[in-house]
């Protein structure tokens, strides 16, 4: 029998207030709340839909895509795995354009995954110069660029890169992740290593002249949360970058934090910008895992944490973009929630990161990974897997259109 039962209860309170201020403590100190832009209410939205005619196997929604746009028509060029090539969809038109199969032994493609499950055998990310110079990413252990008629123009071995620069670790990249894209003429990649020490920081953006070969590192390393928790994140401690980028400085974000943050190559800042959503986490609580445990633990992290995706430049309207999935609870009653019943957040903000609008979109309606932007709009793929309204004969894109008024 306990004597001290009042004294016991109070001990559990204290250590339970403790523990959430402890949390509060660190969302003060590592996140910076976004404000909102006085002239928001002038802003409008509004939302069109496009279809594309294309064959059966061309429905799925591209995991790993770019944008490109030549001669005022916009093209989306999407890896497309069920058949081993690169879709090249004319948006202008409404058209597929070209497809080019990656089938071939002068392509050093080999044995690609239909399913594009094993990431040992398959495209890992795309970027473009022009259509002579296509550059795809073999599975992190190539860069092969190619142009519209499949002639081969260079091959980089990956890892030889970071060898000939002298550099440790190697360069990577990742659609859905730290996407590679041209920055000020050169290549940007995420520089991974083998040995992290989380008590030192390191670059971890790499900038590399596809010409020359050379690899320069960049001032910019993971945010100081990421190294107070000793990168104990979980699924989450990826960087999160894109295309489309405002000229003259260089916008990044991370998978477990709200903060946008941007780097000014001229004068080498880096100045954190707040992009807290109205509802849900903000930051990702940390996450061990120890010899014995359940891995599994690491996938209710990931449901019950919010995801922040790369933000996005729109230069027709000078306006921001991000995507966000926000945290839920893993039990739902006697079922259990996925990844995939986390709602979907759209924020807009102005040039200052001042937010506009904050839009949760339909559930089950789109598909969390496949967005860009041309002078259309924000494209969004409405191509969800608990969508059950999907059309295998049309490539169907939802165009999310931000309309500012004079008055």
């Amino acid at each position: 029998m306990l004597k001290y039962p009042s004294l016991i209860f109070c001990l559990i309170f204290i250590s339970c207030i403790c523990f959430i201020s402890c949390k509060s403590t660190d969302q003060n100190k590592y996140i910076i709340i976004s404000k909102s832009a006085k002239d928001a209410w002038k802003y409008e939205i509004k939302i069109d839909s496009i279809q594309i005619p294309i064959e059966l196997a061309h429905s799925r929604p591209y995991f790993t895509y770019t944008q490109y746009s030549e001669n005022n028509v916009d093209y989306l060029l999407g890896y497309n795995p069920e058949l081993s090539s690169i879709d090249i969809l004319d948006l202008t038109h409404r058209s597929m354009y070209k497809q080019l199969s990656l089938v071939g032994e002068s392509l050093s493609f080999k044995n690609l995954d239909k399913k594009d499950l094993d990431k040992s055998r398959s495209v890992a990310d795309i970027s473009i110069i022009n259509f002579d110079s296509i550059i795809l990413n073999y599975s992190n252990e190539k860069l092969i660029i190619i142009d519209t008629n499949l002639r081969k123009k260079q091959e980089m071995s990956m890892d030889s890169i970071s060898i000939k620069n002298n550099m440790p670790g190697k360069s990577i990249s990742y659609c859905h992740d730290f996407k590679m894209f041209f920055y000020n003429d050169q290549l940007v990649l995420n520089q991974v290593y083998y040995d992290f020490d989380w008590n030192k920081k390191k670059p971890v953006f790499a900038s590399l002249n596809i010409n020359s070969g050379k690899l320069t590192f960049l001032p910019i390393s993971y945010s100081d949360y990421l190294y107070k928790i000793k990168g104990s994140a979980g699924f989450l401690t990826s960087i999160v970058t894109s295309e489309q980028q405002k000229q003259g400085v260089l916008t990044y974000s991370y998978l477990y934090e709200s903060n946008i943050y941007q780097y000014n190559p001229k004068n080498s800042t880096i100045t954190y910008y707040g992009g807290t959503p109205s509802k849900g986490k903000y930051l990702a609580d940390s996450i061990s895992y120890n010899k014995g445990e359940d891995p599994k633990k690491w996938v209710t992290h990931n449901i019950e944490n919010s995801q922040f995706f790369n933000v996005m430049y729109d230069k027709y309207r000078h306006v921001y973009y991000r995507f966000s999935l926000r945290n839920i609870l893993q039990e739902n009653g006697k079922y259990f929630n996925s990844i995939l019943d986390k709602p979907l957040v759209l924020m807009i903000f102005n040039e200052k990161f001042e937010v506009i609008k904050e839009i949760e979109l339909p559930m089950y309606k789109y598909s969390p990974n496949t967005w860009f932007i041309t002078k259309e709009g924000l494209f969004i793929s409405p191509t969800h897997r608990k969508n059950k309204f999907v059309d295998p004969l049309h490539l169907r894109f939802d165009i999310i259109k931000v309309m500012k008024s004079r008055s």
